[in-house]
């Protein structure tokens, strides 16, 4: 039988806080493995003022990558209507029908407990740890703790941690004034808020255009692991291609790091913002989502990277598609995203050997040998073709 601890909130944002506590159940409990599993409608909760289920899953991911003990849960993320924990104790029973839940809490809550819907299917239903938070008075824990205990019957333990005085409502306190944070949450979740605009935060995100440095570390924050590879790769590649034909390494960098600047967003999500920021989609584009987040990449280059250069813009917005009649840099782009030392792939009728190999004798043959490799792809599987990459491979076909 093993423990499985749940660590329940908001999550508005995650910080370091939500962690310790986690970290100290685990160990001194002997969890195998917490979840963190934010409210999707608490009911003690008003929606307008929680960041969407996206923002804070995406804050608790980069947060808990780094403990191989912790893992994200979506349980109450997925289910509709009034998120109580009672449900999702009984649904928790179903998947770990062998297993014992151990329900994490702040002091602060496990005096509330009482008011929650059907308190005694949750205290019946699972084992409570309470920590210390906030300045709560322990006395006054264990004075609940005897109270629980004679009404319902309930299984309770107090986890030993010094008392912090961090709350999600303090943060956002201090990111509406233009106050730091950083010493309340992991650095690639103070970085997520400020690029994004969560939690009150409303400035610039950088002044004038960032260095490599610094756009990696905010890249970092917002993409998956997988994906900050691949971004990574493509940058080094591009920069290889740009040194060979004589284009200006530094701006190839820069655009190969930014090319999926906006692929940590969600189709729905890339659909709802392209929308609010005037950026017009084709019928093709809202079916296939993945064609969308390089026009929106080249917008957030723009206005949140402060990118000017418009050779870079041009790359970004069209790596995915390409165009008739590329510039150097769009071309770079294009074939360093296809082709970076990540991609592990079949493709035809050309190998990937053949496309490295191409890129650094004639761009124009490798981009044509691509988007024959695209096309024939889309036919097999039977996705539409976006009209521009069929204008873009009749334009450089006659160049295989």
């Amino acid at each position: 039988m093993a423990k499985i601890g749940i660590m329940g909130g908001t999550f508005n944002p995650i910080h370091n806080v939500h962690l310790i506590m986690a970290e100290e159940a685990r160990q001194q409990f002997h969890l195998k493995q917490v979840l963190f599993m934010p409210s999707k409608n608490p009911p003690h909760k008003k929606k307008k003022n929680i960041a969407s289920d996206e923002h804070r899953r995406r804050m608790i991911e980069h947060a808990i990558a780094s403990n191989p003990s912790f893992a994200f849960s979506d349980l109450e993320l997925a289910r509709e209507g009034t998120t109580y924990t009672r449900d999702t104790l009984e649904q928790l029973g179903l998947l770990y029908p062998n297993d014992k839940i151990y329900f994490i809490v702040g002091g602060d809550s496990l005096a509330a407990m009482e008011e929650w819907h059907e308190p005694e299917y949750i205290f019946k239903n699972c084992h409570i740890l309470a920590a210390n938070r906030d300045d709560t008075d322990d006395k006054k824990i264990r004075k609940q703790f005897d109270y629980y205990r004679k009404k319902y019957g309930a299984k309770l333990s107090e986890i030993e941690m010094p008392s912090i005085s961090v709350s999600s409502k303090l943060i956002r306190k201090k990111l509406k004034e233009g106050g730091s944070i950083a010493n309340y949450v992991p650095a690639c979740v103070d970085r997520y808020i400020r690029f994004n605009g969560l939690c009150g935060f409303k400035g610039p995100v950088f002044e004038g255009v960032p260095d490599d440095a610094q756009m990696i570390r905010y890249l970092s924050a917002c993409l998956n692991p997988k994906r900050f590879l691949h971004t990574l790769g493509v940058a080094a590649t591009a920069a290889n291609i740009a040194a060979v034909f004589g284009y200006p390494v530094r701006d190839a960098y820069a655009a190969g790091l930014l090319h999926d600047c906006a692929k940590y967003f969600t189709g729905k999500e890339l659909i709802r913002i392209c929308g609010q920021e005037g950026i017009p989609l084709s019928e093709v584009e809202k079916e296939n989502t993945a064609l969308i987040h390089g026009k929106l990449g080249a917008h957030l280059a723009e206005t949140k990277y402060n990118i000017q250069k418009e050779e870079i813009l041009s790359a970004i917005a069209y790596h995915t598609t390409g165009r008739p009649d590329m510039g150097t840099l769009e071309k770079i782009i294009y074939l360093a995203d296809y082709m970076e030392p990540g991609r592990i792939m079949q493709c035809s009728p050309y190998s990937l050997a053949e496309i490295r190999k191409a890129c650094f004798q004639d761009l124009d043959r490798a981009v044509a040998m691509v988007l024959k490799c695209c096309v024939t792809h889309l036919k097999h599987t039977n996705i539409p073709i976006d009209p521009l990459t069929e204008e873009t491979y009749y334009y450089y076909r006659d160049c295989l």
